[in-house]
């Protein structure tokens, strides 16, 4: 029988700066690092299409990322799949919007706001970290829950030199892979604003 190591809500505390603030956060698990955006070195948008994990086309979304990583978009250009296969440990909230191209506020599982939802990923090296090293990183992304809150999104571009504007207020549900234990509670509550800077790349990143 597995172990999975408590999620605990932590404090919370106001994480980043300025534009860019995500409030919130999750204690660490066997398969995913502490959750606590206090370092946030990317916020970018664009327009994606989604693949399911087929492979299959899946439409289109509007898309916003913040992480803890900097020059972001340019990871993900050198590598497409960061968010399925990762190449290092991160921090990522992705925010889904409608991609039908308008503003206004979207709720997670409304009639009229399908393709409105949100993740957020961290990514830890599990591998044996004395010899023979070993190199495991997996994905195990908090998912959103419906009804749980809002996206709301004041401005939106995807001109090269465009932006995205909005603020946040959500719930996430335990990862697939952790779901089923008793020692892991449900409901981590997200919140923040962003002002993103487009990506023109993002474009064929194949998003979780």
């Amino acid at each position: 029988m597995r172990k999975v190591a408590p999620l605990v809500l932590l404090c919370a505390a106001a994480c980043g700066t300025g534009d860019n603030v995500v409030v919130g956060g999750v204690g660490e698990s066997t398969v995913t690092p502490v959750i606590q955006f206090d370092d946030i070195q990317s916020v970018i948008s664009g327009r994606a299409r989604l693949f399911d994990a087929g492979g299959v086309a899946a439409g289109t979304s509007q898309v916003v990322i913040i992480s803890n990583k900097p020059q972001l978009c340019d990871r993900l250009k050198l590598h497409p799949d960061y968010f399925r296969n990762p190449p290092e440990t991160y921090l990522a909230l992705i925010l889904f919007f409608p991609a039908t191209d308008h503003l206004g506020t979207f709720i997670p599982g409304r009639i009229g706001d399908e393709g409105t939802s949100s993740e957020i990923i961290g990514v830890k090296n599990t591998g044996q970290p004395v010899p023979p090293f070993d190199t495991n990183m997996p994905v195990a992304p908090f998912p959103v829950l419906n009804g749980s809150g809002y996206l709301a999104l004041r401005d939106w571009s995807e001109a090269p030199d465009g932006e995205a504007v909005g603020t946040f207020y959500l719930a996430y549900g335990v990862p697939a892979v952790l779901q089923g234990s008793a020692n892991v509670p449900g409901g981590f509550q997200f919140s923040g604003k962003f002002k993103s800077t487009v990506c023109t790349t993002l474009d064929g990143t194949l998003l979780p």
